[in-house]
C-alpha cells in the first residue's frame, strides 16, 4: 500500500507542477508568517494533543463521511487541542490542499500538513496554504532528502516532525538537524498498529527531542502510560473522529 501511495503522490505532484511552476510558488511564499507549532506542544504540565482531520484511510475505511473541516477545527480548538493535523492526501485519505487553507482561516491553532512529502514543491505548497509544520517520513526519504527538506523548512520558518517506525530509521536520522520526532505506531507497510512501537523506541531517543506518539491511542490510559515514558505530545485521529461526541472525547483525553 505504501508503494501505491508514493507512486500516486509522484504523479499528483508532477501534475500540479504543470499548473503552477515551482518558481511562481517560491515567489508566493515570501514573507508569509507561521505560528509556533513546536512551542504549542511544549507544555510539560498538560497533555498536548494534535487532533487530526481525515475522512478515511486504507486501514480503517470511512471514518467520518460528512466531515466539515472548518467546523471540526473549531470543535478541536474549543475543546483543548494544542494543534491540528490536516490530512492532505485525497485519493487514500479523503483530504486536500484546500482543506488546509480552510482550517487556517478558522482557527489560531498551529497546523500540521500531514502529507507524504517527496518533493520540495509540496513544502512550498504547504507553506502557501497555511501550514506551520510538515511531516517528513524517514522510510520514504533518503537521508540526503531529509536533510535538504529540513533545511528548506527552516528557511521557510516551518517546524518539522521527522517520523520513524523502526530502530534502523532512528539510526538514519540521528545526525540530522531537527528537534521533533514522531513515532508512528502504525507500520506503513502492513498498516498494523501497536503502541509498543513507542515504548520500544522512546528509550533510544535523546532527551532533547520532543517526542510525539502517533496512531493507535484509544483512551486516557494510553495517554498517561505514554506520558510517563516521556512522550510530549499525541497525534490522535480515529479515536476522536469515530466517537459520538468529538468535543467531549477530546476533553476526556485531556484529563
Amino acid at each position: 500500500m505504501l508503494k501505491k501511495i508514493v507512486n500516486n503522490k509522484i504523479r499528483e505532484v508532477e501534475e500540479r507542477k504543470r499548473k503552477l511552476s515551482l518558481e511562481i510558488l517560491r515567489a508566493k511564499v515570501r514573507d508569509l508568517s507561521s505560528r509556533n507549532f513546536r512551542k504549542s506542544l511544549s507544555s510539560l504540565r498538560k497533555i498536548n494533543i494534535i487532533a487530526e482531520i481525515k475522512r478515511f484511510s486504507p486501514s480503517a475505511g470511512i471514518i467520518l463521511r460528512d466531515l466539515d473541516c472548518s467546523r471540526l477545527a473549531k470543535i478541536y480548538q474549543k475543546n483543548g487541542a494544542a494543534a491540528i493535523s490536516v490530512l492532505i492526501d485525497k485519493k487514500f485519505f479523503g483530504g486536500g490542499l484546500s482543506e488546509l487553507a480552510r482550517v487556517r482561516k478558522v482557527t489560531p491553532l498551529p497546523i500540521l500538513a500531514k502529507e507524504f512529502i517527496l518533493d520540495e514543491y509540496q513544502i512550498y505548497e504547504a507553506k502557501l496554504l497555511g501550514a506551520d509544520a510538515i511531516l517528513l517520513i524517514a522510510c520514504v526519504l533518503s537521508k540526503r532528502k531529509l536533510r535538504e527538506f529540513l533545511n528548506l523548512a527552516l528557511r521557510l520558518n516551518l517546524d518539522c516532525i521527522v517520523e520513524i517506525h523502526k530502530e534502523e530509521e532512528l539510526d538514519k536520522i540521528k545526525s540530522l538537524p531537527f528537534d521533533i520526532i514522531g513515532i508512528n505506531n502504525r507500520d506503513l507497510q502492513t498498516f498494523k498498529v501497536d503502541l509498543r512501537t513507542t515504548f520500544d523506541l522512546i528509550r533510544k531517543i535523546p532527551p532533547d527531542k520532543l517526542i510525539i506518539s502517533e496512531s493507535g491511542i484509544r483512551n486516557r490510559e494510553d495517554i498517561h502510560r505514554l506520558k510517563e515514558e516521556g512522550v510530549g505530545a499525541f497525534l490522535i485521529g480515529e479515536s476522536l473522529l469515530k466517537s459520538k461526541n468529538i468535543g467531549k472525547t477530546l476533553r476526556e483525553f485531556l484529563e
